[in-house]
């Protein structure tokens, strides 16, 4: 009998374990894109000034 109620507080802690790495990989996903995007904009700004110092 005892193991029978085990099993719904192992379900419990799996669905939480689930649901916590759920939200790891989403808050980790838009950090890389902030990453990304910085990286990005820089190389825009740097391309600009390339390309107005060549009209010059």
């Amino acid at each position: 009998m005892g193991v029978f109620s085990f099993f719904p507080i192992l379900m419990m802690f799996l669905y939480l374990a689930v649901f916590g790495f759920s939200i790891w990989f989403a808050v980790s996903l838009i950090k890389a894109q902030r990453e990304r995007n910085v990286i990005l904009k820089e190389i825009s700004t740097r391309l600009e000034q390339k390309s107005e110092k060549d009209e010059l």
